[in-house]
């Protein structure tokens, strides 16, 4: 079974900036796809946080709205961070 075909939920691919946030850290990424359940973000330079570390993504869906949620890194490679969301979401415009 691919791993596309283990995925709970279809991803789409989206484009907008991310800002990843814990407690007084910050990062900024780019989201290259979404879904329900989760996103896919190019991985900031400086990068730092492990696998499971809880934080709270907000998504500059254009300059006047934003779409926050929670969520836990799941995976990181060097190109890429994958996040699950703590609840699923609805999929952003």
């Amino acid at each position: 079974m691919s791993h596309e075909e283990r995925r709970r939920s279809p991803r789409q691919d989206y484009d907008c900036l991310v800002l990843i946030a814990r407690d007084a850290d910050g990062f900024v990424g780019h989201i290259d796809n979404v879904s329900a359940n989760g996103c896919r973000v190019t991985r900031p330079h400086d990068w730092s946080l492990p696998i499971a570390t809880e934080v709270r993504l907000y998504l500059m869906i254009d300059e006047r709205h934003v779409f926050s949620a929670e969520a836990r890194v799941v995976w990181a490679d060097d190109q890429h961070v994958g996040f699950e969301y703590l609840e699923p979401q609805a999929l952003p415009d």
